[in-house]
């Protein structure tokens, strides 16, 4: 077993758009550039295969599609992760994974192995669902943390009022490894016109845009709260982009033609990364109206930042800590139609506070949030585990 492996287990990965698997991607990359040979090991997607050009094809790492038993959404039974994690000096697993954690993180390791947890949220969840949810963080998830080597959380702010927070004694094995962004890829330029004029937006038109799962994993985004806001009467005649796909779009594109919006929204549908810079500097502010703490951070807020756009965000741990209200953004009442209208209302209004809002949330992400930082952190982990 070379000391040099590493594995990365997640259960989602690109192509799925998602907060989870491009941190996850990002760490096969950072690990890779720290000596490490990477191998990522996520389920298959039933829409094909696993990975993408420039993820899979000349990646400094290698993609390992894993067969589950049983999937719900983006759970997935798999049993198989009990034998692989024994094959590894270094596993990062990144949770919550049902169906795959358990097995991954209660499987007996050689002396020696260290299991880092990527803790990413609470999951809140609704009805049923959010009752196995609570279920399961009291019963099975206290014995997957305590068998974790380190937990690594995007922020302390987001961790102190997690459910990491009501597991006595954990506080001494978190560790925080925020997100990181290309910050060249997303960076401050001029409004795309070619691109501009394929969504139909004219010279002088504001543009709010949002950037998202429109799954149902990815439920508490908080599409509707947008649309409803874009329907008010003090945001008359601005432009909402959409960006993101998945099974709620149809949904949501009925709401904004009952809401009166269908000449004012438009629905992009997925973006690959390239591009997804270009719609960032179409934007004059960024909306992340998410309703609960199933979101714990926020990576294309982090984009938009890196980009120079300013961002009116849900008043959410962790959230907070990089759309910093009267910074780098305004934050709004979650849930709050009233509040997020007001919000985008004020930004809107003022072209050289937006514009000082922006400026400093480039030299912020620059600061804090570059690649580099973070690989730096990785590399003190790295030490401090003896791996």
């Amino acid at each position: 077993m070379p000391k040099s492996l590493a594995a990365v287990i997640t259960p989602v990965f690109p192509p799925y758009r998602g907060g989870m698997g491009v941190l996850a991607e990002l760490d096969a990359r950072q690990l890779a550039a720290a000596g490490r040979e990477v191998h990522v090991y996520a389920p298959s997607r039933p829409a094909g295969a696993l990975g993408r050009a420039g993820v899979t094809a000349g990646a400094p790492f290698s993609v390992r599609p894993l067969t589950p038993l049983f999937r719900y959404g983006n759970a997935a039974v798999v049993p198989s992760l009990r034998e692989i994690v024994r094959r590894y000096p270094l596993v990062v697993l990144h949770y919550p994974f049902y169906g795959g954690a358990e097995f991954a993180a209660l499987a007996e390791r050689p002396h020696g192995t260290k299991l880092l947890l990527a803790y990413h949220m609470d999951t809140v969840g609704r009805g049923l669902l959010g009752a196995v949810f609570r279920a399961h963080a009291a019963t099975v998830m206290p014995s997957i943390l305590r068998a974790a080597d380190r937990i690594l959380v995007t922020s302390r702010d987001y961790a102190a009022s997690s459910a990491l927070a009501g597991v006595a004694g954990f506080e001494r094995y978190v560790r925080e490894l925020a997100p990181a962004v290309d910050a060249v890829r997303f960076a401050p330029g001029p409004r795309p016109a070619d691109l501009a004029d394929r969504l139909g937006i004219g010279h002088g038109d504001k543009v709010a845009l949002m950037v998202g799962g429109l799954d149902r994993a990815h439920y508490f985004k908080g599409v509707p709260l947008f649309l409803r806001a874009l329907a008010t009467r003090s945001l008359d005649g601005v432009k909402g982009i959409i960006v993101g796909n998945g099974d709620l779009r149809p949904s949501y594109e009925k709401s904004a033609a009952d809401l009166g919006l269908a000449d004012r929204v438009r629905f992009a549908g997925s973006v690959e990364p390239a591009e997804l810079a270009r719609y960032y500097r179409l934007a004059d502010v960024f909306v992340f109206p998410s309703v609960d703490r199933s979101e714990a951070f926020g990576l294309a807020a982090l984009e938009a930042l890196a980009s120079g756009v300013p961002a009116v965000a849900s008043s959410l741990p962790g959230v907070r800590t990089i759309v910093r209200d009267g910074v780098t953004g305004r934050l709004a009442v979650p849930g709050s139609v009233s509040s997020l209208t007001a919000r985008l209302s004020d930004m809107l209004a003022d072209d050289a506070e937006r514009r000082r809002m922006g400026e400093r949330a480039r030299v912020m992400v620059e600061r804090e949030y570059a690649e580099p930082a973070r690989l730096a952190r990785w590399q003190e982990l790295l030490a401090e585990l003896g791996v």
